[in-house]
């Protein structure tokens, strides 16, 4: 059987914009404030499960949390959340940079992510 929990540890309130349960409950949601945009309280149901597409898997590859994670639901942290259980991991790391992600929530709610890369060519119209 593959393993598929995944953890990162890092420092509250961090750049990192992804915080643990335990910190939001311990603190309160409204005192929990996201490293980039500066919202106060906005932050989503823990996730559940990532799904993980990239070009060295034949299919999405599950990566379940060890600990319950949140994601500040006013920005785009939840790139931060995916590059860094990508990394954790060695499957998913072995695997060459992600392409998308799909990543479900404790409360049903999911969001399809694809990769931010720089040096990628947007079109213009």
């Amino acid at each position: 059987m593959a393993e598929w929990l995944w953890s990162w540890t890092g420092r509250r309130r961090a750049p990192g914009r992804v915080a643990r349960v335990a910190d939001v409950e311990n603190e309160g949601d409204e005192s929990l404030s996201c490293g980039v945009c500066r919202k106060v309280g906005q932050f989503t149901a823990p996730v559940s499960v990532i799904l993980v597409f990239a070009p060295g898997m034949t299919k999405p590859y599950p990566l379940i949390p060890a600990e319950d994670y949140r994601v500040c639901s006013a920005c785009d942290a939840v790139f931060t959340l995916v590059n860094r259980a990508v990394e954790a991991h060695p499957t998913t790391r072995a695997a060459g940079p992600w392409t998308r992600a799909i990543v479900v929530f404790s409360d049903g709610h999911g969001v399809d992510v694809k990769a931010k890369r720089q040096g990628q060519q947007v079109g213009l119209a």
